[in-house]
């Protein structure tokens, strides 16, 4: 109100003022050093800028411009530059500033509760400074003589007389009367300022000197606790730093991580002492791959367990943003993944400079996903979707990925997922065949394919030439790309080793080729009299393994069940202890002898082992081949009781295992012909632990520990956590069907221009590629209800406030609200805080709800899918307000900006953007709805998750 009853007098003001006062508008909070922040009213300019604190301006008379202060940056070189107002301000309070800064030295006032004796001492040392100014030319040269400084200039010698002059007499009359009168000698530089005070000697009395020795004692012991206590504060600092054992266990107390969490953070040595570096230095610096992947890892397991464990650090953690920002780089659409090829591709031509060759093993399996449409990432996620830019309006039951696994290195890397509701093996057929092109084409030699037991699969291997059948068995098929080179096909041996169990407990007696009877129950009478005993008898075998159907998807259940230590235990109680309920279990003992030999055969993981686990290689290789051919003997004999009569178990619907583990056993042979034996081998052995599908599953576990217990995830949480396991981290997987057993890592795929830009501290342009998204010229469609219309009016209140927290523009701001027309809908709903929309605001609402059910009808009512959906439909808003005369006083606001920033237009888009993402989650929900059946989830959670799914 002063500014303006000034500016109507003809005066025009301009000071500082402070941001809390009545009628001042809103600046940000936190503003980097440089950067200024205007708003005007058309009258009145208000001005935030940063410098070592915030200087906040109210003017009417400058403009909103930056003016060059005549200084250089020492820095960079260039001129500094600050608001006019800023310069004018200093220019014109010069005179003022330096008298209230010798006022500050030699202040006469003494607080009082009497106001006009404050007045009266300003009055006096106003009255003193401009005796001493009007006496200043008589006084300079006299000075000047005794001043060995003689080069002072003149107007600065005055000052340094009437400082010596007023400190004199000041310090006479603030004396006691029992001292003795100090005089004190002020040394003044160049400009006024003051340099030094030092004092002559002087006489104080008794009780002076022994006040001041209490005060000094004092602050020597205030001093004292303050050290001890910085001490104290960075000797626990240091332990905490060191200490990441502590850190873990809190978090384990608090369940914010888990066990396998904490025993890899806590294998991290080197994170420790960078933090404690990055504390002393407090300066940003470049994150060390060490502490990337402590980061990445403990925000993968637990976002709120990082954040606790930032805030102990003294924030020396990156920020959650920058960890996005490291994701930023991969792309995890539906599809065959460009960065995964890339990765690849650099790490083969890497591998040819050294003359290795790359050499993998192809997997495939699929994991369930949890049925869900989602809104997200500006699409909708959850429908059938194969990478190809034609999305389904089926929605997806499954993920299926692919996977390639280092044969003669320990890496594996995901390159492709499909999201899929169901799939023919023909199609399964093409996908394969299509990978094992682009791996050609970038070097990678596939020299198998793994995967699991279904009929679809079978059709998969019959399309792509090979033949699984035992009577005419051939389990492998040319390369696409090159017929020389063969694609050896395995079936996963844990899930053979699965079904062979479940055959052999359902059918409870199988017959070998001899007559010989396999018998389940003698598992049973061992588990009986371990459980009678309380003692085991060297083996594993519990309940667990006898009622397997709660837990048939565990393979080391079934591991243990065809062991040699349960068979041993069997041929112990029938010769040794000679019990009755054992008698005859010989055949059932050499089963599982044959069995385990056989999977630890086609299990082996470890170079050095021996044994049966032992590598294959030359002085391996007739025993490992030996117990193939014995196990595919065994299981070719095998018979088992159809209900009319015994017939082999290979030629009944029980026949997957039988194949799957013959299959299995010539193929690695086959391969490690190809592998070590051959000219110029690549390997030396041939771990056929490279060969399973266990690397496969370990990583759908990681991507079910994303979701903490929720072991089926959507669409989109799927896609999140694959994104995030492509990029470099140490997470653990050990929580799927099966064990981590060897230290295979998922191959980094952070591009290198992406490392490159992170070092510059630049960012990427991603071109965009023209699309397809343009919504058609349709008839419009009827006229919105009065349902649709209060509906639109409440949502466009909630634009509004998204729109307030973005707009800076005053005048812009202002035009989204009014107070005239308010809709009768929010007049009902208001309780004080509902934003009234502007009748434009409102008007762009309804064109996009327009646009949105054109979209509806053209799709008969199903949710509009695809990336472009919003962009297409703010570009058809656009046009459809372009010939409406919406914000009408703005108009002349329009043309003070160039043609690219008009806030008109930005407006609009921007409303009409936010107004998309609230229709198409909603949209989403309603599909959702639709096929949502009643969820039964506090039964049976581990197998029964929603119900009909």
């Amino acid at each position: 109100m002063l500014f303006q009853h000034l500016l109507h007098q003809g005066t025009g003001p301009c000071g500082t003022v402070r941001l809390n006062r009545r009628g001042m508008p809103t600046f940000p909070k936190k503003m980097k050093r440089g950067e200024v922040t205007f708003r005007e009213n058309g009258t009145q300019l208000a001005v935030k800028w940063q410098d070592k604190r915030d200087v906040n301006f109210l003017t009417t008379v400058h403009p909103s411009a930056m003016a060059q202060s005549g200084r250089l940056n020492h820095f960079t070189g260039e001129p500094k530059v600050k608001p006019a107002c800023v310069l004018n301000y200093n220019k014109k309070m010069r005179a003022v500033g330096r008298v209230d800064m010798i006022f500050s030295f030699v202040d006469c006032a003494r607080k009082s509760t009497k106001w006009y004796k404050k007045l009266f001492f300003h009055l006096f040392d106003t009255a003193v400074l401009n005796a001493y100014t009007e006496k200043k030319n008589f006084l300079c040269h006299d000075k000047v003589a005794h001043n060995p400084k003689s080069d002072i200039p003149a107007a600065d010698q005055n000052n340094v007389v009437m400082m010596e002059d007023l400190a004199e007499q000041i310090s006479v009359l603030n004396s006691n009367d029992d001292d003795i009168a100090v005089t004190a000698d002020v040394h003044v530089d160049v400009g006024g300022e003051v340099s030094g005070v030092s004092r002559s000697e002087c006489i104080e009395s008794p009780r002076t000197l022994k006040r001041k020795a209490e005060g000094v004692q004092q602050k020597l012991l205030r001093c004292r606790k303050k050290l001890r206590i910085q001490t104290q504060k960075t000797r626990r600092l240091k332990r905490k730093v060191f200490s990441l054992k502590d850190i873990t266990g809190e978090l384990q107390k608090k369940l914010l991580i888990s066990t396998e969490c904490a025993d890899l953070l806590e294998s991290i040595n080197e994170v420790p002492r960078e933090i404690l570096t990055r504390i002393q230095q407090k300066r940003s610096a470049k994150f060390s791959e060490e502490l990337r992947q402590f980061a990445i890892t403990l925000h993968f397991y637990s976002p709120k367990a990082y954040e606790y464990v930032r805030e102990k650090f003294n924030f020396a953690l990156p920020h959650t943003q920058t960890i996005r920002n490291w994701y930023s780089s991969v792309s995890a659409d539906p599809g065959f993944t460009v960065a995964s090829f890339n990765a690849l591709k650099n790490h083969v031509a890497e591998k040819k400079k050294e003359g290795k060759e790359t050499v993998c093993a192809l997997m495939i399996d699929e994991i369930y996903i949890h049925q869900q449409v989602d809104f997200g990432s500006g699409q909708i996620h959850g429908y059938v979707d194969f990478g190809t830019g034609e999305i389904d309006n089926t929605v997806a039951t499954q993920a299926m990925v692919l996977m390639v696994v280092s044969i003669n290195e320990s890496w594996k890397i995901p390159f492709a997922y499909f999201l899929i509701a169901s799939i023919t093996g023909k199609e399964k057929a093409n996908i394969i065949r299509e990978s094992l092109c682009r791996l050609h084409a970038i070097g990678v030699r596939v020299v198998s394919l793994t995967c699991d037991g279904p009929s679809q699969n079978f059709a998969m291997v019959r399309e792509l030439g090979a033949d699984l059948n035992i009577l005419n068995m051939r389990p492998y098929f040319p390369h696409p790309e090159d017929p020389t080179l063969k694609v050896h096909v395995l079936l996963d041996p844990c899930h053979m080793l699965k079904l062979l169990r479940n055959a052999f407990a359902t059918a409870g007696v199988l017959e070998t080729e001899d007559g010989k009877q396999i018998k389940w129950q003698y598992i049973e009478h061992l588990n009986t009299l371990q459980e009678k005993e309380g003692l085991r008898l060297g083996n594993k075998l519990r309940m667990a393994h006898i009622q397997w159907r709660k837990q048939k998807m565990k393979v080391h259940l079934a591991a243990q069940l065809f062991s040699s230590s349960v068979a041993d235990a069997l041929e112990y109680c029938e010769q040794e202890l000679k019990y009755p309920q054992f008698r005859g279990c010989a055949a059932t003992v050499q089963f599982l002898r044959t069995i385990d030999g056989a999977f630890d055969v086609l299990n082996s993981r470890n170079p050095l082992g021996k044994g049966l686990k032992a590598p294959i290689k030359p002085s391996t290789k007739d025993r490992a081949e030996a117990i193939l051919q014995r196990a595919e003997t065994c299981l070719r004999g095998l018979k088992v009781n159809n209900g009319k009569q015994l017939v082999h178990m290979h030629s009944t619907a029980k026949k997957t295992s039988i194949y799957g583990f013959i299959a299995n056993g010539r193929s690695a042979l086959n391969i490690y012909n190809d592998l070590v034996e051959r000219p110029n081998a690549p390997c030396r052995y041939l771990l056929t632990y490279k060969l399973s599908q266990d690397h496969l599953e370990l990583f759908f576990a990681a991507v079910r520990a994303r979701g903490g217990y929720n072991n089926n995830p959507n669409a989109r949480q799927f896609r999140a956590a694959y994104k995030r396991l492509l990029v470099r981290h140490q997470v653990k997987t050990g929580t799927g069907n099966c064990l981590l057993r060897d230290n295979t890592d998922i191959l980094d795929s952070t591009p290198a221009a992406v490392n490159i830009a992170r070092r510059m501290d630049v960012e990427l342009v991603e071109m965009l590629l023209p699309g397809d998204d343009t919504i058609p010229d349709l008839p419009d469609v009827d006229h919105l209800s009065e349902y649709k219309d209060a509906a639109i009016n409440y949502i466009a209140g909630f634009v509004v406030k998204k729109l307030r927290e973005k707009v800076t523009c005053m005048p812009c701001s202002q035009a989204l609200t009014s107070m005239e027309g308010t809709h009768s809908f929010l007049a009902l709903k208001d309780r004080g805080g509902l934003q009234k929309p502007s009748k434009d605001m409102v008007a762009v609402c309804q064109a996009t709800e327009r646009c949105f059910q054109r979209l509806l009808r053209r799709n008969g009512g199903k949710p509009p899918q695809g990336s472009g959906v919003t962009l297409a439909v703010v570009t058809q808003v656009l046009a459809d307000c372009a010939e409406k005369n919406l914000f009408p006083g703005l108009h002349n606001h329009m043309f003070d900006t160039c043609v690219e920033a008009n806030h008109v237009h930005i407006l609009v888009k921007m409303a009409s953007s936010w107004f998309c993402k609230v229709r198409l989650n909603h949209l989403a929900r309603r599909a959702t709805e639709k096929f949502k059946c009643k969820m039964v989830r506090r039964r049976l959670t581990k197998l029964i998750h929603f119900y009909g799914e």
